[in-house]
């Protein structure tokens, strides 16, 4: 027990590594509090720049409401210039491009779901608008164009209605075998939600059915 130091022994050893320590000690004080107070500071620009977008994007709801697109197009405008990377900004471009689309205007409407299929930062709201911009480019007889727009790697929840699209194109192609098998992946999944089953199911009736037939019940 002769080899412990005494209480008076360690608190001499603990002052003397504060003497030579205590600068270095200090200094990681004030940093540590230092990036605590930058990090409140960005939470509170962030927070700062999220409530101004979400008033921006109330004037932009508002002018989308009236009859001409003037005003909707300013604000849609100043959205993507001064919150580029935001979820109003893409939910905006959905908006104008279904107002576009009311007035038969498809080039301007596929321009707004190209941006956000390509560039929007919410997945599930890039999605949506690569479905949309696929069936627009369909609809503009640009089917090859919209199997460009398709070929992208989907979460599995997604599969369904990629699926569903892709047979569309390929049914516009006049590629029935592939239409016939892209309606069929989409079935595979027993419940979809927001998917149509039953429309799809009448789209692969009318070209013949499954592809392969069903395997023969065994005899009893």
């Amino acid at each position: 027990m002769e080899d412990l130091l005494t209480d008076q022994q360690q608190a001499e050893v603990v002052k003397k590594w504060l003497r030579g320590n205590g600068l270095w000690l200090a200094a990681g004080v004030v940093l540590g509090v230092a990036g605590l107070f930058g990090w409140f500071q960005w939470q509170d620009y962030q927070l700062r720049r999220a409530e101004q977008a979400s008033v921006l994007f109330d004037e932009f709801r508002a002018a989308a409401a009236k009859p001409g697109l003037e005003d909707a197009e300013l604000t849609m405008q100043k959205l993507s210039t001064e919150f580029a990377g935001s979820g109003y900004t893409d939910q905006a471009r959905l908006i104008m491009a279904r107002l576009y689309l009311d007035r038969s205007d498809s080039d301007k409407a596929a321009d707004y779901l190209r941006q956000v299929s390509t560039g929007a930062a919410n997945e599930e709201i890039r999605l949506l608008a690569t479905l949309r911009y696929a069936r627009l480019l369909v609809s503009k007889d640009s089917a090859e164009e919209a199997l460009k727009a398709l070929a992208i790697s989907v979460p599995a929840g997604w599969g369904p209605a990629f699926h569903a699209v892709r047979g569309d194109v390929y049914y516009a192609l006049g590629k029935r075998n592939e239409a016939r098998s892209e309606y069929e992946q989409a079935l595979k999944v027993a419940e979809t939600p927001g998917l149509d089953r039953a429309y799809i199911q009448a789209k692969l009736d009318d070209l013949g059915g499954p592809t392969t037939a069903p395997a023969a019940a065994p005899a009893p």
